[in-house]
């Protein structure tokens, strides 16, 4: 396994970082390799229906953070399968969206792929920069735990958020407390959340917050997401032991986001907000402001 240090800002990474050249190498093997299984993923209502209320969950905040003057523009760097993108562009915003591929978002939002510009995400966003493009909302959702180098995304990006306007970075909340308990009571392993070279950083709350910090960014707001590392306290939820009980502890996150959607939504946002400052959630989500 790669040696993982903490660094300077307070979240961990691999000690030697891979060339992109290694990286792209990688990266066109997996999906190569991977592309006959990929063509059968598909999403039931339930599993939609919680994409729609995370997304919902980040755009109130948004809301409550924008003002009148704000452009209404939206960039999703690492736009995946679409979702947001597709949000967005039915609430009537302009949106853009960067990927390696289009095949996620022709398959589940394919109104949105004449909204996409296709290749390296690295090069089409300084085509961005270049050409003075400004938008209010720029969206980073699990991409800067994959890049070689978050600060100098980070610090890009600052080039094309208009004043007044937000970035949203949502990352997996690794080397967690809950994460470290289990590893100290011998209830996991392994550091079952390291996966190199896929992810290239680690990160917790306070970490991404000084990353952020130091690159001149105000802080604005910080959420989690269901704790679902709380099942490997349980053995007959422990789906790092016992990997065929990976898809119910998936189901009953599903269950439980949708079933505290129907409370007001200022009362979710409550609930993580609180997680996020206990440092539970398997995921978090800041949301910064130059």
């Amino acid at each position: 396994m790669e040696e993982i240090i903490k660094n300077q800002h307070g979240y961990y990474s691999v000690k030697n970082i891979p060339t992109e050249v290694e990286l792209a190498e990688y990266y066109e093997k997996k999906y190569y390799q991977a592309a006959v299984g990929s063509y059968e993923i598909e999403y039931d209502s339930e599993e939609i229906l919680y994409f729609k209320n995370k997304i919902e969950e980040r755009a109130y905040i948004i809301e409550q953070n924008l003002s009148a003057s704000n452009n209404r523009r939206f960039l999703d760097v690492g736009c995946g399968e679409g979702w947001a993108l597709n949000n967005y562009k039915e609430k009537g915003w302009e949106v853009v969206g960067l990927d390696y591929s289009d095949f996620g978002c022709e398959k589940f939002n394919s109104s949105c792929q004449e909204n996409l510009i296709v290749g390296n995400i690295y090069s089409n966003l300084k085509k961005l920069i270049e050409e003075k493009e400004q938008f209010s909302v720029v969206w980073i959702d699990n991409v800067l735990e994959h890049v070689t180098a978050p600060e100098f995304l980070v610090n890009e990006i600052k080039a094309i958020i208009e004043p007044g306007g937000i970035l949203v970075i949502e990352v997996p909340n690794d080397f967690s407390f809950i994460q470290k308990h289990a590893i100290d009571k011998k209830l996991v392993d392994n550091e079952f959340w390291v996966v190199t070279p896929d992810h290239l950083s680690y990160f917790n709350k306070e970490g991404l917050n000084n990353l952020l910090s130091s690159s001149g960014y105000q802080t604005i707001d910080f959420i989690a997401d269901y704790p679902i590392d709380i099942n490997l306290l349980n053995p007959n939820t422990n789906y790092v032991k016992d990997r065929t009980k990976g898809k119910s502890c998936h189901k009953e996150r599903i269950s439980f986001e949708n079933l505290i959607h129907q409370r007001s939504m200022d009362d979710v946002l409550d609930f993580y907000r609180a997680c996020a400052q206990l440092g539970l959630g398997r995921q978090i989500t800041g949301f910064f402001r130059m």
